[in-house]
């Protein structure tokens, strides 16, 4: 009976929820609860065969493109009727349940009432909460290309979502990295295989904030700066919900400053663990594998305290070692014994530790809270074996990150105000012992401190010509960065030796302040026009020091001559000189002036010393740009939506490129400064289509892609070069202004079809980048054409694919798939590290899962199913991929 009651209570509560987003009732409704203005929902294909009731929900929700969320403890003993034919989805849903004795009807209020008949036919009743259908961007997943949510193919932009299904599809995932490659026109950066953060490449940018990362909406701007240094994110896949990557100009909260794109981490929420119909619910996942994969578990655990208050908490750790590289081809592979020793990449080690812990309050039916803390800790070790000083160096590291972000929702009875505010708080620290193989190490501390928030509201208009709606707001935050030295030097040099790395990240602040406005007019459902309209404005400051060693010589002078030419044993008088030549001069000349070793005391002998100069450079600068953008749309066939965009976009200098001093370790005589750089600006044409489709060849199957042309202009690209510092009268590296134009264009397309037993899905990349090469050099020998020296550039390859097929068997309990990736020869780019050309490679990986039982759940698969050896793309030849790797996991849910 209790069971009874959970299933139809979940049916009633969903049925309700769904006829609100429809807007229509059905025969068994003796009052539908419609949202004002809601349209009739309009007929689908339908082919569902007789099942249980979990299967059944899962071709719905294909079939459809809505999400019905299932508790998992419903299935076992329910078994729906077939549907099959045209109908709407709240009566296909009604056909499937008749007769089922689940039934359901709505009271005055809106409440969902239970109506189940017990085994003498006496009626029970009980009153639940509504349960809200996740549609829009709140949907988790959908029939889209791995699981993605079908709001992305009605979006006219580049927009791309990884769902957690294929977060938890993917095998051997060392870090949340491995999640996002098999995404269109996104790569992510292995230049330094042996550091825990994510560092994304959207279309060929990163780095800096070209591209905006953040985790539930709080920026993650941390840049460790140096050899291959990048910007890093820290997150565990365990508490991902899903990673939502715009790669366009981005119009709303997220836009500033941002010249490229935005990637969302979003973590789990209380619904999403607490199944339907329940006041607690928890997930425990545990895993294992070959190659040193050693662990990877985590427990997240929800409880609604009330009707209106929940909360959840979860911890997460990973304990990886030193993988092993692939065994099979890469015959031309270069490995330099710096990394890897043995066919093992040393200090690829890591142990994380991850926790969060969530609050979700309805104050009231309008106004919702949500806080959420996320504690990242990770340690490990960079280094290799010093081609300079023998023996191995090693460099502990410590990563520690803390994420709070405070979300309120606003969205009453009113189509004026639907609106977010948002603040939110990002402290990064990165402590290392540096050792340089001497017996001695150094302990340097990194940090960055990110306070932002943000306000917009969306309001509605129904006009002759139709819907208008009105997206506004602002937002804002400071960097503050501050790299310290916490080892003293053991004596004095005269001058500090821990610039050299203080100075390449140095202390300084930067403020970007944001305010936008964007009209999207629908007319008739097949025509979308949208215009907008921000301003970005910047404040970058600090004070930096630009040091310099110099030599100071000094010449000989008040030569003694104690020759004795008189015979009286004092010097002459009459102010004879000693040539060279060993003759004796009545007056001096070009080589008679001094002749040792005739002259034996010197008043001042000469000699030469070392000098350092400390020059203190304060900078402040600030400015700001209108950034205009548009899209049309159009859609001639329900399925069918073309669109075209054209934006602008801006991206002041970060404090590293303003600030940059100091230099090599135990050299801080190398970097400098420069005041003047200005910021980027960006313009990029997008060139669209969206399709979505169900019953395209059968009753039975979906089918989605979305395919984007784009093409993107920059000025002003920041690299880096040579620049004339007066003070101390020598050229000195700094960031410097690129001239000319940095072109990028590509094409990008997802795509899946699923029939239910059988799916196929894939991925294409095809990007091209020309970047400008050379920049104006002042100074004595300043001029243009000269050639950046940036430490590495990074190009996405030309050319990436992804292919992912499977099979869904036994009412879908039993999932098998396959996945196969293609990455393009790669090439490092220009500067200190140019040369480097990476191979073009394919890789396999198997996947599965199991469910042993409703609440139990087993996954296994293989990553590099051939043992390829290879070094990804973006990385440089020390950083080979992980070779051939099982794993396997077991998720239990309560």
């Amino acid at each position: 009976m209790r069971r009874d009651r959970i299933v139809m209570g979940f049916w009633a509560t969903t049925a309700l929820a769904m006829l609100q987003i429809v807007g229509a009732g059905h025969a068994h409704a003796q009052q539908a609860v419609a949202s004002q203005g809601a349209r009739t929902p309009q007929a689908r294909a339908f082919n569902i065969p007789a099942l249980p009731v979990s299967s059944a929900i899962s071709a719905f929700n294909r079939q459809t493109g809505l999400q019905v969320s299932l508790p998992a403890s419903v299935g076992s003993n329910v078994r729906t009727n077939a549907v099959r034919g045209s109908y709407p989805p709240n009566e296909a849903l009604r056909l499937m349940l008749e007769e089922t004795g689940v039934t359901y009807r709505f009271g005055q209020s809106g409440e969902a009432i239970l109506n189940s008949e017990g085994a003498q036919g006496a009626a029970n009743e009980t009153t639940l909460r509504p349960i809200v259908l996740k549609t829009g961007r709140n949907a988790n997943t959908g029939p889209g290309y791995q699981g993605t949510p079908d709001w992305v193919y009605k979006e006219p932009s580049s927009v791309s979502v990884v769902s957690r299904e294929a977060i938890q599809n993917n095998p051997a995932t060392r870090s949340a990295a491995d999640t996002l490659d098999s995404v269109a026109g996104v790569i992510t950066n292995r230049a330094e295989g042996q550091k825990p953060g994510i560092s994304v490449n959207v279309r060929g940018l990163q780095d800096m904030g070209r591209v905006t990362t953040s985790i539930d909406g709080a920026r993650q701007n941390f840049q460790r700066s140096g050899h291959g240094g990048y910007q890093q994110t820290f997150v565990d896949t365990a508490f991902i919900r899903a990673i939502e990557v715009e790669k366009g100009a981005v119009r709303g909260v997220g836009g500033a400053g941002s010249l490229g794109g935005l990637v969302d981490f979003r973590s789990v929420g209380v619904d999403d663990i607490i199944e339907a119909g329940k006041d607690y619910g928890a997930e425990v996942e545990a895993g294992t594998g070959t190659n040193n994969y050693n662990f990877a578990g985590s427990a997240i655990g929800a409880v609604r305290l009330s009707d209106t208050f929940s909360i959840l908490g979860g911890i997460a750790t990973r304990n990886i070692g030193d993988y092993k590289i692939g065994t099979h081809g890469g015959e031309d592979l270069t490995l330099p014994d710096l990394t890897v020793v043995d066919d093992d990449v040393i200090f690829s080690r890591r142990e994380i530790l991850n926790t969060l812990l969530k609050a979700e309050w309805d104050i009231t039916d309008d106004l919702n809270f949500v806080g959420s803390w996320m504690h990242y800790k990770a340690t490990g070790a960079t280094g290799g074996y010093n081609g300079i000083v023998s023996g191995l160096r090693t460099n502990e590291q410590d990563y520690f990150n803390d994420t709070l972000t405070a979300t309120f929702t606003y969205d009453p009875e009113s189509e004026l105000i639907d609106a977010k505010a948002r603040l939110w708080y990002n402290d990064t620290v990165n402590d290392e012992k540096r050792d340089y193989g001497t017996g001695t190490t150094d302990d340097y501390s990194y940090g960055l401190k990110s306070l932002g928030g943000s306000l917009e509201n969306t309001s509605r208009f129904t006009l002759p010509i139709g819907d208008l709606a009105l997206h506004y707001g602002a937002e804002a935050y400071q960097d503050t960065g501050d790299t310290r030295s916490l080892t003293p030097p053991a004596s004095d040099p005269g001058y500090d030796p821990g610039w050299g790395l203080r100075g390449a990240n140095p202390p300084g602040k930067r403020l970007m302040a944001s305010g936008f406005a964007s009209a999207t007019l629908e007319h008739n459902d097949w025509l979308t026009l949208t215009g907008g309209l921000r301003y970005d404005y910047y404040r970058l400051w600090g004070s930096t020091v630009v040091h310099n060693q110099r030599t100071v010589v000094t010449p000989p002078s008040n030569c003694q001559q104690w020759s004795d030419i008189d015979g009286d044993g004092t010097p002459d008088p009459n102010g004879l000189w000693f040539g060279y030549d060993g003759n004796i001069y009545t007056e001096p000349g070009p080589d008679r002036e001094f002749a040792p070793p005739s002259c034996d005391v010197w008043e001042n002998p000469g000699g030469s010393e070392t000098v350092y100069d400390a020059f203190p450079v304060d900078v402040d600068k600030s400015g700001g740009a209108w950034l205009p953008s548009a899209t049309i749309a159009v859609k001639p066939f329900e399925w069918l939506q073309p669109f075209v965009s054209y934006s602008r976009s801006y991206r002041p200098p970060a404090v590293f490129e303003a600030l940059v001093a100091g230099g090599h370790p135990g050299l801080p005589f190398e970097n400098t400064p420069n005041p003047d750089l200005e910021p980027e600006k960006g313009e990029t044409w997008e060139l669209g289509v969206n399709i979505s489709q169900n019953a395209m060849f059968t009753a039975d199957d979906s089918f989605r892609m979305k395919a984007v042309y784009f093409r993107r202009n920059i000025e002003n690209y920041i690299s880096m070069g040579y620049r004339y510092f007066e003070p101390a009268g020598r050229y000195y590296t700094s960031s410097v202004n690129l001239e000319g134009t940095t072109k990028m264009s590509g094409v990008e397309i997802e795509a899946s079809y699923d029939l239910g037993y059988v799916y196929i899905g894939g991925s294409y990349t095809n990007i091209e980048t020309d970047w400008a090469d050379t920049y104006a050099m002042d100074g004595p020998d300043g001029g243009s054409g000269n050639t950046p020296r940036p430490t590495i550039l990074y190009l996405p390859p030309e050319q990436k694919f992804t292919i992912d097929a499977g099979t869904r068997l036994f009412d879908e309990r039993l999932m098998l798939g396959v996945r196969v990736n293609y990455v393009s020869e790669t090439e490092t780019g220009f500067g200190q590290l140019s040369g480097y050309t990476n191979e073009a490679y394919t890789t396999y990986d198997l996947y599965g899962s199991f469910d042993i039982t409703p609440e139990a759940k087993l996954r296994f698969g293989v990553a590099n199913l051939t043992d390829e050896r290879y070094v990804p793309s973006l990385g440089i030849q020390s950083y080979p991929a992980p070779g051939r790797t099982f794993t396997a996991s077991l998720k239990m849910k309560f």
